[in-house]
């Protein structure tokens, strides 16, 4: 598994982790895979946060798979680390620094802003209709702005549409998610303080 990915993987497990530990104690008494600092990483916890995290299949293979050894090796690694680091970041003060909530508070809002808009792009491929339908509509922009002449026909372009018709999809939806939240939540600005990109 890629570092990255195995990063990413870690800090959605954390995230699921820290709120499974926000309800009642349960009296888990399953086999301790880790240690932190006394903080101990059970068997039963471990698996539960994967399932949030990689949905039941994707664990399932995960956890049980013996050629996915390494990977599910790697996950608990990753949340040890960040666990580790979370309990310095608490000894040092860190998450009561003012500079830094606000940091936290950005990052949150931008990652919650990115699964919201993925909730609403399509997950289906393109059919051909619609990339047809992309690929006209593209070319009436290219002819109104006098460069229709530049795009080559639909059948040359074809293969290259999907990840084009993903993109624009991708436009679509984080508009869709930016009007809804200002029809959800409405905003009245002091005229001095006022955004330009703000509606």
């Amino acid at each position: 598994m890629e570092v990255g990915k195995a990063r990413t993987i870690g800090i959605g497990i954390l995230l699921a982790f820290g709120l499974m530990g926000c309800g009642k104690v349960s009296k888990d008494n399953t086999r301790v895979l880790a240690s932190v600092g006394g903080e101990k990483i059970t068997q039963q916890a471990f698996a539960e946060t994967v399932r949030l995290y990689l949905g039941e299949t994707k664990a399932k293979d995960v956890l049980t798979n013996t050629a996915l050894r390494e990977q599910r090796n790697q996950i608990l690694g990753t949340l040890v680390n960040q666990k580790a680091l979370m309990q310095w970041v608490k000894a040092e003060g860190l998450d009561r620094d003012p500079k830094v909530q606000i940091e936290i508070t950005s990052a949150l809002a931008g990652a919650y802003f990115q699964i919201l808009t993925d909730r609403l792009v399509p997950k289906a491929e393109p059919t051909d209709a619609e990339l047809k339908a992309f690929y006209d509509d593209y070319l009436l922009q290219a002819k109104a702005a006098g460069q229709g002449a530049q795009v080559p026909p639909f059948d040359q372009v074809k293969a290259q549409l999907p990840a084009a018709w993903k993109q624009r999809q991708t436009q679509v939806a984080r508009e869709s998610l930016l009007t809804q939240l200002n029809q959800r939540y409405p905003v009245v600005f002091d005229p001095d303080y006022r955004p330009n990109q703000v509606p």
